[in-house]
C-alpha cells in the first residue's frame, strides 16, 4: 500500500468500462486485492492511500449496480 493520498482518476487500481472516458465523474469499480472484497464503486474524483498511480484497468460490469466485474489486474 501506498502512503501517498491520490484520486481514483489516476490510479491503476481503478477499473472502469471498456469504451469509458477518464473523468472526474465517471464510476468504476476499485480493484485493490485489500478493498476489492468490498465492491466498492467510486468516481474519478474519488480517492484514498492506497493510491498507486498509473492508467486505470477495463472491464465490462465495472461501474453496475452493483459492480459485477472481476479485477483484470
Amino acid at each position: 500500500m501506498s502512503s501517498e493520498w491520490g484520486l481514483c482518476k489516476n490510479c491503476k487500481w481503478w477499473q472502469i468500462e471498456p469504451g469509458a472516458t477518464i473523468a472526474d465523474t465517471t464510476m468504476g469499480l476499485c480493484i485493490d486485492e485489500d478493498l476489492f472484497p468490498y465492491k466498492m464503486r467510486v468516481s474519478g474524483n474519488s480517492g484514498c492511500n492506497h493510491f498507486m498511480p498509473g492508467e486505470p484497468a477495463r472491464a465490462k460490469g465495472s461501474s453496475g449496480q452493483p459492480p459485477t466485474a472481476q479485477p483484470t489486474r
